[in-house]
């Protein structure tokens, strides 16, 4: 028989070269072997093999449970179902592998069972996938709200502070004057302080919202009068209005007597949502026009409508117009917060509020209000 003879240095060169490949191969391998990819065909190929070298009757399969959860990781449901599907054809397959035996019914009812467990850990892996993608998603929101409180309130304490100081500057500016031209320059300061009290007013209302959403309006009840409430700021409303060439009636439904109106309720609440239900009829009429303010029984409660001369409404914006920042223009003052606010204050009383287009022109919003805000729980939002 013929033999190979290799000389001493070509025998090192060989083998110099053998070990160099090795070490260039070794890292490769352990890398494939370090990523969850590597781990899990290496766990699956461990088990497959401890199967086929123990006898039939030895179930081992349920080892498989261990590469699908780290698989369940990173995977995609679909991969998670393959790897389902082949763990119960590799737990099958040990009944004729390495070679066929006689089967018994035990057997194969505990390599079932074990099948049937492998898919129900895939379903509860997918479950577990499912909530921790609702938990990861619920924390971002909730990073996102805390740092958009910390903004708006941020920025509400800087604009309060100027603005404020605008205010008291232009109250002394209008006490000390003693010009001539006096009654111009008055004139010109109370519109300067209007601007600044609405823009005040507007930071207010961003602030009231975001806290009645964060923590929800709470309520300080009493028994008020409802009737008075609404005359108050009808009252106080009255000089914007005649600026506007606008009307404010106050009726009674079907009775034309003025009748009270008792309530157990939050007084400043309900006096702000009044005064923001008239300020929105009020830039939203026509000049030369009427607002229409009605306060009537209604069941074991009370309703209140107050209907303006405006255009009206577009009906397909009707369904969003209570919801924060909606505008019905960008022309028209306001931050879009004040009937979303309207909307929280009503709900924390128990009551709805609504609108609708009237048949001869303008929009009508419609507050139906129980004679008790207790029966809400004094609590909103």
């Amino acid at each position: 028989m013929g033999s190979v003879t290799v000389d001493r240095p070509q025998g090192l060169a060989l083998l110099a070269e053998g070990m160099d490949l090795s070490r260039r191969s070794l890292p490769r391998g352990i890398g494939v072997l370090a990523s969850p990819g590597g781990q899990v065909a290496a766990l699956t190929a461990l088990v497959a093999l401890v199967e086929v070298l123990t006898p039939a009757q030895v179930v081992l399969a349920y080892l498989y449970v261990l590469p699908l959860i780290l698989l369940s990781e990173t995977a995609r449901p679909a991969a998670i179902w393959r790897f389902a599907v082949l763990a119960c054809g590799l737990t099958l397959a040990n009944l004729v592998v390495p070679e066929a035996a006689p089967l018994a019914a035990s057997v194969l009812a505990n390599r079932l069972l074990v099948c049937g467990a492998l898919v129900l850990t895939a379903g509860q892996c997918l479950r577990i996938q499912v909530l921790q993608r609702q938990r990861l998603e619920l924390q971002g929101q909730l990073a996102v709200e805390d740092l958009r409180r910390d903004f708006v309130a941020t920025l509400a304490h800087d604009l309060k502070t100027p603005i404020l100081g605008t205010i008291a500057t232009t109250r002394s500016l209008a006490a000390a004057s003693q010009r001539s031209d006096g009654p111009l320059v008055a004139r010109a300061l109370a519109t300067i302080e209007r601007g600044q009290s609405r823009a005040l007013a507007q930071i207010q209302t961003l602030l009231e919202v975001y806290r009645n959403d964060a923590e929800g309006l709470r309520l300080q009840p009493a028994e008020l009068e409802l009737t008075r409430l609404v005359e108050d700021v009808i009252r106080e409303l009255s000089a914007l209005a005649e600026e506007r060439e606008l009307t404010l009636r106050l009726g009674f439904g079907a009775s034309s007597q003025r009748s009270p109106h008792r309530l157990v309720g939050d007084g400043p609440q309900l006096r702000r949502l009044l005064e923001n239900l008239l300020l929105n009829a009020i830039h939203h009429s026509l000049r030369g026009g009427q607002i229409r303010v009605d306060l009537e029984a209604h069941g074991s409660g009370h309703r209140l409508r107050i209907g303006d001369s405006g255009p009206g409404v577009p009906e397909q914006e009707i369904t969003n117009l209570f919801q924060r920042f909606q505008r019905l223009s960008e022309e028209r003052p306001g931050s879009g917060l004040g009937l979303y606010l309207c909307r929280q204050i009503v709900e924390a009383h128990g009551g709805r509020i609504g609108l609708r287009n009237r048949p001869g022109g303008g929009a009508e919003i419609e507050v139906l209000l129980p004679r008790d805000c207790l029966g809400a729980d004094g609590e909103g939002g």
